[in-house]
């Protein structure tokens, strides 16, 4: 409990992310806080980070440990609002007399809707909250007047008043440290599956459908170099092993900096032998600094896939979200510039943005695909001071809205996403969403060798094979299950109460290790359960898109595509090592031709010596040992974010021995 001589005051974040104990957020308050010594001698302060997954018990569990507080403060996200506004209510009809304090972006200058929706609350801080919230404090103590604390709204004799804002932090030395101070114990971080950690705060671009730099515009201000080197050495010292380090930075690699805080990042973790994953938001324009960075962390083990950030590639769209883009021949480049380095890249693509139809959303796929990337596509969600939140705005594109879950099958994550505007119907934005899930299952696995062989020998798009594969996927697939699973994607997004997730759950059983993109899981799943199974289901696929081909006037080559198809079937052993636990091998037998081709799109590894082998490229792959303890779910979604490559990722052994390529016949298993 509380000690009785100091005021209760509770720090408080919901947080999504499974095995979090860490919020940098809660942090920096407490410790800007307890640095000043009034507010040390007088107030304890306590940390909860929670998942929202515990629901209405975890909130309950919550309350009940607490000895009435003097102070509540919450940081609130679009997807911790609803549950961090309904612990205010709770606090405030338990507590009369607790301050309830809020802030974050989702309800930073939100004044009105906020205290419309919430009057629990007291004061809304806006922006940067850290020495805010250390006057605030002071302002509570001295029962003082609330009007003489900038960058604030609350409440005044029944009217919401709002003070003047307050200057943007410029030394960011005034926030200290919650990682050289007391703050967090070395036991919480060990026990924090990722850390969120910043260098510098701001961002110069002006994105429209962006909070950071949309809303704010703002230069880019630094932590000290020392305090960075500082932080990161008690962090990497005490992280576990394959835990996340996030960097937060709006454009990290933007500073010439940054290489040197790469550079320690990896002298730490080798001086403390630790295996952990960098993640960050590279900076938007990525150039030679992102190339040798990224390159450093993924040879020293340290990182997955790079972002490459398009969104869009059609410039009347980007030109209305004021972005600044990279330009195709510059992404190109980069492209085989990460390929000869062997590091793997993803590009950011937002389906929705105003302006875009669903032929340049097509479009801007076909772009990645056919320059050998991996797109990742994520809805549009409309975002609290942005541009495209503006009423005027939503009025001049025709913005049609709809409150619902980012992702269908989590409706923890509840947002306001785009579902129309005077450019893409709602059923072309179902479509689109809909199409991401077929793409991700057949171009980034189970097919991406023999689509790659189909689109180089005839010309046809890569999106058009993916759209006649989701044809076959809905009606022509010989798996009951997979169609079943397939058609409640539309219907679904249509309707989200529309998931039917006991179908889910029958497809996929207990493997949801984590709830995202379910259908996908479980298609995957269930597509790669058994090998008989999986050769089956290919086979009848790549039949399809040849009768579609061969229908359509194009000459296909069936020695070339079928020996891709062998290295595909063979490849699904690294799915059933994570689904079943077993590790087996396969054979494949590819083609010379084929082969040459999924090299130089980055398809498999261009490490491989097959120097000697003519006109076929015969081989056995199986996965790595590890990935018998890697949860299918977990995979699964890092194939979907682009970080995991199954054909990268698996282990391959070449042979001249002979061998018949599946193409006809069941894959040979060892």
């Amino acid at each position: 409990m509380i000690s009785t001589d100091k005021r209760p005051v509770q720090l408080v974040e919901f947080t999504a992310m499974h095995g979090v104990r860490y919020s940098v957020t809660l942090g920096y308050l407490k410790a800007t806080s307890t640095a000043d010594a009034d507010l040390d001698n007088a107030c304890d302060f306590r940390i909860s980070v929670r998942e929202q997954s515990g629901g209405e018990r975890a909130t309950a569990e919550l309350l009940d440990s607490w000895d009435e507080p003097f102070v509540v403060a919450l940081t609130v996200f679009f997807w911790n609002r609803a549950q961090s506004l309904d612990l205010a209510r709770q606090v405030k009809e338990r507590w009369p007399n607790c301050r309830v304090v809020v802030g974050g972006n989702d309800v930073s200058h939100q004044q009105e809707p906020l205290f419309a929706e919430a009057p629990w609350v007291d004061v809304l801080v806006h922006g940067e909250g850290e020495l805010r919230f250390r006057d605030l404090l002071h302002c509570f103590l001295a029962d003082g007047d609330l009007a003489s604390i900038p960058g604030i709204s609350y409440w005044a004799d029944g009217t919401v008043v709002t003070n003047p804002d307050a200057d943007r932090i410029t030394d960011l030395e005034q926030i200290v440290s919650p990682i050289l101070t007391p703050v967090y114990s070395d036991e919480e971080i060990t026990g924090s599956s990722m850390i969120v950690y910043e260098t510098n705060r701001g961002c110069p671009y002006r994105c429209a459908f962006c909070y950071w730099g949309g809303a704010t515009n703002s230069k880019v201000r630094q932590f000290e170099l020392d305090r960075i080197y500082a932080e990161l050495d008690r962090l990497i010292r005490l992280m576990p092993t394959d835990a996340t380090l996030f960097i937060a930075d709006a454009n990290f690699g933007i500073l010439a900096r940054d290489r040197q805080i790469a550079e320690r990042i990896v002298e730490l973790s080798k001086r403390y032998d630790k295996r952990l994953i960098i993640s960050t938001n590279w900076a938007k324009n990525s150039n030679e600094r992102i190339v040798e960075i990224a390159s450093m962390l993924h040879t020293a083990d340290l990182t997955g896939a790079i972002t490459l950030s398009a969104q869009s590639f059609d410039t009347e769209v980007l030109k209305i979200a004021n972005r600044s883009n990279i330009r195709t021949d510059h992404y190109r480049r980069l492209l085989t510039r990460f390929r000869e380095l062997d590091v793997p890249t993803y590009t950011d693509l937002i389906w929705g943005l105003p302006g875009e139809t669903y032929d340049s959303y097509l479009n801007g796929i076909e772009e990645v695909l056919s320059a050998g990337g991996s797109p990742v596509i994520y809805p549009l969600l409309l975002l609290n001071n942005t541009e495209y939140s503006r009423e005027s705005f939503k009025d001049e594109h025709a913005l049609r809205t709809r409150w619902m879950p980012g992702d269908i099958t989590n409706p923890e994550l509840i947002a306001d996403v785009v579902v129309a505007h005077e450019a893409m119907t709602p059923e072309e934005w179902v479509d689109g969403m809909e199409f991401r899930v077929t793409m991700t299952l057949f171009q980034k696995i189970l097919l991406r060798c023999a689509l790659r062989v189909m689109h180089a020998t005839t010309g046809v798009r890569m999106v058009e094979l993916c759209a006649r594969l989701r044809e076959f996927l809905l009606d022509e697939c010989p798996d009951p299950f997979l169609r079943a699973v397939a058609r409640n994607i539309a219907v679904a997004y249509h309707d989200p109460a529309a998931v039917d997730m006991p179908l889910l759950k029958t497809v996929i059983g207990d493997q949801i290790v984590v709830p995202e993109e379910v259908h996908f899981q479980a298609l995957l799943c269930r597509a790669v359960a058994t090998e008989s199974g999986t050769a089956q289901l290919l086979n009848a696929a790549v039949d399809h898109l040849c009768d579609w081909l061969a229908g359509s006037g194009f000459d296909v080559d069936r020695v070339l595509v079928d020996g891709a198809l062998s290295l595909d079937i063979a490849a699904t052993t690294i799915l059933r090592a994570s689904l079943r636990g077993e590790l087996v091998e396969a054979e494949f037998a590819v083609p010379a031709q084929s082969w040459k081709l999924l090299v130089e799109a980055g398809d498999v590894p261009s490490s491989l010596d097959t120097r000697g082998m003519g006109n076929t490229v015969r081989g056995t792959v199986w996965a790595p040992p590890r990935w018998v303890h890697y949860p299918i779910s977990v995979y699964a979604l890092s194939i979907w974010h682009g970080t995991g490559r199954p054909l990268h990722d698996l282990l391959f052994a070449l042979h001249d021995t002979r061998f018949t390529p599946p193409g006809r016949v069941p894959a040979l298993a060892g």
